[in-house]
């Protein structure tokens, strides 16, 4: 039979590379796929952690603040401050108010609404931050070789880990002076 021209098919090679880009995008939908889930069973652990580095820093503003310490306690105990050094669990404020001092509670909880999604019902959730630990570290700025008495890096980080066993961190960096 002859074959007219313009009435051809596809052939079978046009068919393979077809199949073969579909096949390329699908896969690369999936691992977006797979990825956008990792990122999203992150979300509320990096925004905990974020809002835990915010309210140690406001903690150390409000207690210069209001003169509850002065500026010489603004270090870590390792400098002659109130700051415990290293990784410290994330436990609530002690009588003095501020975290990451010696003074401090228990664990820190958060409370989830439950299946019912209200909270303050009985069926909340209450999940201890176990997972989760913070560094507070305060340093002298050194200014043109020169070490300033008057201002301080304040650098705080939170870490936690992922329930797939990784680690993920919050870092805050700012500084304090002496000055109101």
């Amino acid at each position: 039979m002859r074959q007219e021209a313009g009435q051809g098919g596809f052939t079978l090679i046009e068919v393979v590379v077809a199949t073969l880009v579909l096949v390329v995008g699908l896969v690369s939908m999936v691992a977006l796929f797979a990825q956008a889930v990792v990122v999203l069973s992150c979300a509320q652990e990096d925004l905990v952690a974020q809002q835990k580095g915010q309210e140690a820093l406001e903690s150390i503003y409000t207690a210069r603040n209001t003169q509850q310490i002065t500026f010489d306690m603004v270090r870590n105990t390792s400098g002659g401050g109130i700051f415990l050094d290293g990784w410290q669990p994330l436990k609530t404020p002690g009588a003095d108010g501020l975290l990451g001092t010696a003074d401090d509670g228990a664990v820190e909880t958060l409370t989830l609404p439950g299946p019912d999604g209200l909270l303050g019902t009985a069926d909340d959730e209450i999940r201890r931050l176990t997972s989760f630990t913070r560094q507070i570290d305060i340093t002298p700025l050194v200014i043109g070789g020169t070490t300033s008495a008057d201002i301080r890096q304040v650098a705080i980080t939170v870490r936690y880990s992922t329930a797939r066993g990784w680690q993920r961190s919050y870092r805050a960096v700012t500084y304090i002076s002496r000055f109101r």
